[in-house]
């Protein structure tokens, strides 16, 4: 009975969001709307109550996955609206677009929906933007079956809210049985809210099937010692649609996670199997690295020659530092962007300026955390839970660092690379903020500290760029304050800690000579 009433209310919910919706985007027929958006909302509502209480039923963990949902719905739709009237005049934008990769992947899908064109075939064709088959695919089925009459792109973004939401009670649930409860809610808090996470994943882009996909793999690897069918059968089939979606994000999430489980499960077994099993995968990774080193390389070097050409100051400060240092340059710009002073201070439309801010607010919340991770690591005094979160520190770091050499710098394509392993960047982020609560480290608002003085010089750089205030450094000149006084913060912080251990071990002893007399 209590089942019933729930779907019963679901299916209200579903009819009313559907009307809802239709009303909103008038096109084509009203009925084939409500009936095919009802449908697709209440058949995900139905399977994300089931997942919810597969998981524990908790009521946070209801929040996270009512929150994640909406606010993909609400944040998807209410930009396909807005964009039209409030972005920029671009064929994108103007159809309700906030990427020119959606834009032109999702119109390719409807094309295909409405010519009667076979729909599978066209999966082994990979397109022009960034996006691959299997989306061209997901998108024309979901059309053809659903949408017959018009285009209607918001199905795609209900579809992808859906499935990254599918997600947060795997990822929830693997987390709470591994580490807790507290830092689970807190790692999908943060994965939830981050603000380039909901922007991806609320617009018709590969990445909340990415992400969903990813935390059910998280999930069935943690559960894989088990022993039980739920755990393999989970693995296979999300690694399998992921890889039809991108097979490189598909490779590297699988790398991780079979790292991840070696780093669970190897200690306890013989030395021999141990040693076996390291020497085959480095095997392996040496063969992925040179299977795909062509590819980066090539890739990069033209995004790096994008980047360049899109913007005159990037061009003048390499003409500036020298030619050798272009690579090393862009790659950490990269890094830094969305850079939150000229998020600030670059002229833009109202919409994209809070977008920008948000963006960039959100990407300079999360470095430090992940820095910080790997300063916490000495405290951690378990070895399988240190090399665990080694593990997982050093891959964040290492992604976002090729992220950046893959993208060459650009603005948009960086936080996009990078969010595509979000759950392990804010996983770790999380269990760094936990680690600094517990013991009090202050080594994490030093680090914050030395981010405030990088955003202090380049709030100088862009705003005497636009508003003409203040002397314009050289970017030589610049460059070198920022590490002199980041240098003088942390070795002094180090020097600091190093007094303060001497002293009180000086008092210890002291005590300890009064306490023999």
């Amino acid at each position: 009975m209590k089942h019933l009433k729930a779907l019963v209310v679901i299916l209200a919910a579903g009819i009313i969001l559907g009307a809802g919706i239709s009303y909103l985007f008038p096109d084509g027929n009203f009925w084939i709307s409500w009936l095919g958006t009802t449908a697709l909302l209440s058949l995900s509502l139905f399977i994300l109550f089931f997942a919810w209480q597969k998981f524990g039923q908790g009521k946070q963990l209801a929040w996270l996955m009512i929150s994640a949902f909406f606010l993909r719905l609400v944040l998807g739709t209410g930009l396909t609206l807005a964009l039209p009237s409030f972005g920029w005049d671009e064929p994108a934008q103007n159809a309700g677009y906030l990427f020119y990769d959606a834009f032109q992947r999702d119109n390719q899908a409807w094309q295909l929906a409405e010519s009667g064109d076979s729909i599978l075939n066209q999966t082994r064709e990979e397109l022009y933007t960034d996006q691959y088959g299997g989306m061209l695919t997901i998108s024309a089925v979901l059309y053809r079956v659903l949408s017959p009459d018009v285009h209607r792109s918001y199905l795609v973004l209900l579809l992808g809210a859906f499935a990254f939401t599918l997600g947060i009670p795997f990822f929830y649930r693997a987390a709470a049985i591994r580490w807790d409860t507290r830092l689970a809610g807190m790692a999908a808090w943060f994965l939830v809210l981050y603000p380039d996470g909901l922007l991806y994943t609320s617009s018709q882009m590969r990445e909340p099937f990415i992400l969903g996909l990813s935390m059910i793999a998280f999930w069935a690897v943690l559960r894989l010692p088990s022993r039980k069918p739920q755990g393999w059968i989970a693995l296979v089939l999300s690694m399998a649609l992921m890889t039809v979606i991108s097979s490189r994000i598909a490779s590297a999430v699988f790398f991780f996670l079979l790292m991840l489980f070696l780093l669970e499960n190897l200690p306890g077994l013989p030395a021999k199997v141990r040693r076996f099993t390291w020497v085959i995968l480095l095997a392996l990774v040496l063969l992925f690295l040179a299977a795909s080193w062509a590819w980066l390389q090539s890739s990069a070097e033209w995004d790096m020659i994008l980047t360049e050409r899109g913007s005159g100051w990037v061009a003048k400060v390499i003409e500036e530092i020298g030619a050798q240092y272009r690579i090393p340059f862009l790659v950490i710009y990269g890094i830094a962007q969305p850079v939150l002073p000229a998020a600030i201070a670059e002229p833009t439309l109202p919409l994209w300026k809070v977008i920008n801010i948000a963006r960039a607010a959100g990407w300079y919340m999360l470095v430090p955390l992940l820095v910080y991770a790997a300063f916490a690591l000495f405290k951690v005094k378990d070895k399988k839970e240190r090399q665990v979160w080694a593990w997982m520190a050093a891959f964040s770091i290492l992604w976002i660092i090729i992220a950046s050499a893959r993208a060459g710098g650009d603005q948009w394509d960086n936080p996009r690379y990078r969010a595509n392993m979000l759950p392990w960047l804010v996983l770790t982020a999380s269990w760094a903020v936990r680690q600094a609560i517990v013991s009090r480290d202050v080594w994490l608002p030093r680090l914050l500290l030395v981010e405030a003085v990088f955003l202090g010089f380049f709030t100088n750089w862009y705003f005497s760029r636009y508003f003409l205030l203040w002397r314009r450094m050289l970017f030589w000149e610049m460059v070198s304050w920022i590490t002199g006084l980041s240098a003088l913060i942390l070795l002094g912080g180090l020097g600091y800690d190093r007094w303060k251990k001497q002293r009180l071990k000086a008092k210890e002893n002291a005590d300890s000579a009064g306490n023999m007399r």
